[in-house]
C-alpha cells in the first residue's frame, strides 16, 4: 500500500524548483512537438524509437535535471499520446465521431518534476532529492518518514503560490478484523444513501447532488438549443461543441466528487462501528417501463444507483466488508412495527393501523435490514431519530483508517 506525504519545499529552494519545472516543461513540449509532427506525416513510431530520439535531443542540451527526471518528463507525453490513441480507437469501434478528440498538442512552460527512487536518498531525518551530478540538491530536514520513498513529484500549488514535494512511500497494510455487524443501505433518488445498522438511521443528504444534476440538464439543454441553430461542422458549431464538452466535464467531476466522498464516509462509518456486511437493495430492472411523467422519468433514468453500488463494493473490498443484495420490493411501504402495508404520500411514512411515523427512506433501510437478518417486528422505543450527513468540500471519514491505497499527510 502506498502513502503520500505532501512536504513544502523550503523557501531557499523555490528558485531551483522553478528552474527544474521550466526544464521539465521544455522536455515535455519537445516530446509533444515531435509526436505531433510524426502524426501529421502519418508515421507510426515505436516506444523504442521515441525514447532514442528524445535521449539524443536531451544529450545536445545542458539540463540541471537528474537523468531519471528527464526520462519521466518525456514519458508523460508518450503516456498521454497513447491514451488518446486508445480513446480514438474505442470511439471508432463504437461508431462515434472522433473529430473532437485531439492528440496532445499544447506546450508547457512549467511541468511537474518526477524524482525516481534512484534520485531520492534518506539519511537520518534528512531527505535529499538529487539533480544532475554536481548540481544543487533539495534537502528536507526533520522528516518523520522511516522508509526510502518510491518516487516523488515536484508540483506547484496555485492556492499556496509555492512548490511542494508529493512523496510516495510504500507502507505495510494494516490488518483489519472483519466486523460482525450488518448495515442496510437504501439507495434513493432524493437521498443517494439511507443506512440502518440495527439501531441508528443515517441519511446522506442529496440536495447538492440533485442541484448539480438539474444544473447539468439545464446547461445541456442550452447548448443543444444553440447547436440546433448552427450548421454542423461550422466554426461556431465546433466552438459550441468544445464548450459543451468542457462544461459537462467539470459538472460530471463535481457529481463524482460528491459520490466519492459520501461512499468513503459510509465505509469509514462501517469500520468505526464494526460492520462486516453491507446489504444493498437490488434495483435491477427498475427503469424498465418507467412511466411516471416527463420530470419523474428523467430523474429515474439519471438515477446513479449502479454507480453508487459499484463504488461501495470497490471500497468495501479494501476493508474486508462483504456486500450482498436483497430484493427491495415493497420495503418503503411495509410498516416495520406492525407489518401493515401503507403507500406513503410524501417523504414521511405514516402507518394507518398503528400510527407509526418515520422518514420514508429510513423505513426502506429498516425493512432491507429485516429482510436480510430475518429480524422480528421493530420496537419503536429502540429506534433513534435519523442522523443526517450533509456534503461539504472537506467531508472526511468518521474514523482515521489507514487502509485506503493513498493517504495524505500535510
Amino acid at each position: 500500500m502506498d502513502k503520500t506525504y505532501i512536504l513544502p519545499v523550503p523557501e531557499k529552494y523555490q528558485s531551483l524548483a522553478i528552474e527544474l519545472s521550466i526544464e521539465s516543461g521544455k522536455i515535455y513540449s519537445k516530446a509533444v512537438s515531435f509526436l505531433k509532427k510524426m502524426n501529421k506525416k502519418g508515421i507510426k513510431i515505436s516506444r523504442k524509437t521515441f525514447d532514442r530520439y528524445m535521449e539524443w535531443w536531451i544529450h545536445q542540451k545542458d539540463f540541471v535535471l537528474h537523468s531519471q527526471s528527464k526520462q519521466a518528463a518525456y514519458q508523460q507525453a508518450w503516456t498521454a499520446y497513447q491514451a488518446t490513441l486508445q480513446k480514438i480507437k474505442k470511439a471508432k469501434k463504437k461508431g462515434k465521431d472522433t473529430s473532437g478528440i485531439r492528440l496532445p498538442y499544447r506546450n508547457k512552460k512549467y511541468n511537474k518534476v518526477v524524482f525516481k527512487e534512484s534520485a531520492i536518498h534518506l539519511k537520518g531525518n534528512a531527505l535529499m532529492f538529487s539533480n544532475k551530478k554536481g548540481e544543487q540538491v533539495f534537502v528536507l530536514r526533520d522528516i518523520v518518514i522511516k522508509a526510502v520513498p518510491k518516487y516523488a513529484e515536484l508540483i506547484y500549488h496555485t492556492s499556496k503560490k509555492r512548490y511542494y514535494l508529493h512523496v510516495v512511500v510504500e507502507v505495510k497494510e494494516r490488518e483489519i478484523e472483519k466486523g460482525k455487524g450488518v448495515l442496510a443501505v437504501d439507495v434513493g433518488v432524493i437521498h443517494p444513501m439511507v443506512c440502518f445498522d440495527g439501531k441508528n438511521v443515517l441519511i446522506y443528504n442529496g440536495g447538492i447532488l440533485n442541484a448539480k444534476l438539474r444544473y447539468r440538464n439545464k446547461k445541456f439543454a442550452e447548448f443543444q438549443q444553440k447547436l440546433s441553430m448552427c450548421k454542423k461542422g461550422s466554426k461556431r458549431f465546433r466552438k459550441l461543441e468544445n464548450a459543451k464538452r468542457e462544461v459537462l466535464r467539470k459538472l460530471n467531476n463535481q457529481i463524482r466528487d460528491v459520490l466519492e466522498k459520501y461512499t468513503s464516509h459510509l465505509i469509514g462509518y462501517c469500520v468505526k462501528n464494526g460492520i462486516g456486511t453491507i446489504v444493498l437493495g437490488d434495483l435491477k430492472g427498475i427503469r424498465n417501463g418507467a412511466k411516471h411523467g416527463k420530470v419523474s422519468n428523467q430523474k429515474v433514468h439519471q438515477w446513479m444507483f449502479r454507480k453508487v453500488a459499484r463504488r461501495i463494493e470497490e471500497k468495501a473490498r479494501f476493508v474486508r466488508i462483504d456486500v450482498v443484495y436483497v430484493k427491495e420490493n415493497g420495503t418503503s411501504q411495509v410498516c416495520p412495527v406492525c407489518g401493515n402495508r401503507n403507500k406513503p404520500e410524501n417523504r414521511n411514512y405514516e402507518c394507518r393501523k398503528c400510527g407509526f411515523r418515520y422518514h420514508r427512506d429510513g423505513v426502506g433501510a429498516i425493512n432491507i435490514y429485516k429482510k436480510y437478518t430475518g429480524g422480528r417486528l421493530l420496537v419503536v422505543g429502540q429506534l433513534a431519530c435519523p442522523t443526517g450527513v450533509r456534503f461539504e468540500a472537506h467531508l472526511c471519514c468518521p474514523t482515521r483508517w489507514n487502509v485506503h491505497p493513498v493517504g495524505k499527510t500535510a
